[in-house]
């Protein structure tokens, strides 16, 4: 019995080398046009998270001040609960009254982590104060809510609370 052996040429199966390097090419210019617009995609993702985070807290203040019929304050919370602080990106806690000092647990209603990635400022007052009608004290407040670390131009969102204890986000974003 013969054995017949077929011959098959060899051929090499695979890239050659200029096409490993336009492949390349190519890779790189997607990661050099997708990356920017990856990071700023998680930006606008944490300004909307921390827009969100202060709406729920504002509006559960407000709310809690109505159905209690009492004083509620929201104000960033100190790390023992105890004082409120003026850094608006920190946690934030709603407290039983208007105390802003020597506040004890039982006193706290809610707490409300921070957002990572963003910058939170507000003018006016450091705490919010709402009354039993669920009206804000004081006059209106504007927080300004930035990425922290945000290369070039970026964009933010201003949240605008008014007297009467409402919360709203301003349509046009703002520069950061």
């Amino acid at each position: 019995m013969t054995h017949r052996h077929t011959e098959y040429p060899l051929r090499a199966r695979g890239f050659t080398l200029i096409e490993l390097l336009v492949v390349l090419v190519l890779v790189g210019a997607l990661a050099v046009w997708g990356v920017p617009r990856f990071q700023s995609l998680g930006e606008r993702t944490a300004v909307t998270s921390e827009v969100n985070r202060l709406q729920s807290a504002l509006s559960l203040a407000r709310s809690t001040a109505i159905t209690q019929r009492g004083d509620i304050t929201l104000c960033p919370a100190s790390t023992n609960y105890s004082t409120c602080l003026s850094d608006w990106s920190g946690e934030l806690m709603i407290v039983n009254g208007d105390k802003t000092r020597d506040i004890s647990q039982d006193e706290i209603v809610r707490l409300f982590p921070p957002t990572s990635g963003v910058d939170v400022s507000k003018n006016g007052h450091a705490r919010i104060k709402y009354t039993s009608l669920g009206h804000a004290t004081g006059f209106n407040s504007t927080f300004s809510i930035c990425p922290r670390h945000a290369a070039g131009r970026t964009q933010g969102a201003d949240l605008v609370l008014s007297v009467l204890g409402r919360a709203r986000v301003v349509e046009a974003p703002i520069d950061c």
